[in-house]
């Protein structure tokens, strides 16, 4: 019987942690001020654009070696459009 209730706490557990995840998932993919991109056209996901609140590009994430993390961020003058800071890390601790 403590058998069953502890496979169902782990249930319940797991079961909570994916709808989480689906959930912040969904926010990520719908936000008006961040579009997921297929930047080489393979049909994955391999960068985000993240927009202000006139709809500019203001910073762009790039995946640069294929395994659908952003490794890569350009940073855009919000005047002229233009890349002022490009940053790269191997590490993925840039957002």
């Amino acid at each position: 019987m403590r058998k069953f209730v502890a496979l169902l706490i782990v249930l319940a557990v797991l079961l909570s942690v994916g709808i989480s995840m689906a959930a912040e998932s969904q926010k990520l993919s719908t936000s008006p001020k961040q579009k997921m991109v297929d930047r080489n056209g393979d049909g994955k996901i391999d960068g985000v654009d993240i927009y202000d609140e006139s709809g500019k590009v203001v910073k762009r994430g790039y995946d640069t070696d294929g395994d659908m993390k952003v490794d890569n961020w350009q940073t855009y003058d919000e005047n002229t459009g233009t890349p002022i800071v490009v940053q790269s890390d191997s590490a993925f601790l840039l957002q």
